[in-house]
């Protein structure tokens, strides 16, 4: 009988510890289940989260993609408005008595780089001295006599400088127009691009003039001109959502 009872009682304790052990995976099992649940729901956001910036993305890219069009057809449209503007207005006229007594008339095909460098220098001091009317007057002369002279990319430069100084806004626009398009790639350039902006500030076209600052500091953004342009835009606080 004891025996018996002993094989019983460890039948029953066997039992009990399989239940016992049952139940532990069973709960383990529930866990395992819950985890796998919350992973599904983390990566069911996660996705969602995902789809929502690819679409974001899409989005901003459609966005970027539109205002650089409509940016460059800006850009099209101002150059479309300055060789107007130079067709129109052309180069400011010449007193041709004064300008032929104080300058006469040089042969191209004779004139020396010193002949070239002293009259350049004479129309330049002209300018330094606030006799703006005579230094324009200078530098187109110089341009007729020596188109092909390295200094030529300068003389156009303080042509439409000279044009500025006399408030004369339009015609400067027009004349750095002319040194933009004689030398697409002069030093000069970035210069020009910039007093056509500060040109039409005065004229108060301040579009025109921001789409100008903006066309300089992309196009030559390590330029002294970029520079200026960048505090000049600044102090404008022109708007930039468009």
């Amino acid at each position: 009988m004891s025996r018996s009872t002993h094989i019983l009682r460890t039948s029953i304790l066997a039992l009990c510890l399989c239940c016992s052990a049952c139940v532990q995976m069973q709960q383990q099992i529930d866990a395992n289940s819950r985890d796998l649940d919350s992973m599904r729901s983390q990566i069911s956001r996660s996705h969602n989260e995902v789809e929502q910036l690819r679409s974001e993305i899409q989005a901003l890219s459609g966005t970027l993609e539109e205002n650089s069009v409509v940016h460059g057809q800006e850009i099209k449209d101002i150059k479309k408005r300055l060789v107007n503007l130079t067709a129109t207005l052309g180069p400011a006229p010449l007193n041709t008595a004064e300008n032929a007594a104080l300058h006469p008339t040089t042969d191209a095909s004779t004139a020396s780089p010193d002949n070239a460098q002293s009259y350049y220098d004479q129309a330049l001091k002209l300018y330094y001295d606030r006799n703006y009317e005579k230094a324009y007057s200078s530098f187109q002369t110089f341009l007729k006599q020596y188109r092909s002279n390295p200094l030529a990319q300068n003389a156009f430069f303080w042509s439409g400088m000279s044009l500025f100084q006399q408030k004369k806004y339009r015609q400067s626009i027009s004349a750095l127009e002319g040194l933009i398009k004689a030398f697409p790639q002069g030093g000069k350039v970035p210069d020009a691009y910039y007093w056509q902006a500060v040109s039409f500030i005065e004229l108060k076209e301040m579009l025109t003039a921001q789409i100008l600052l903006e066309t300089l500091m992309q196009t030559y953004p390590s330029s002294e001109a970029s520079q200026k342009a960048q505090t000049k835009y600044q102090e404008l606080k022109f708007d930039t959502s468009r």
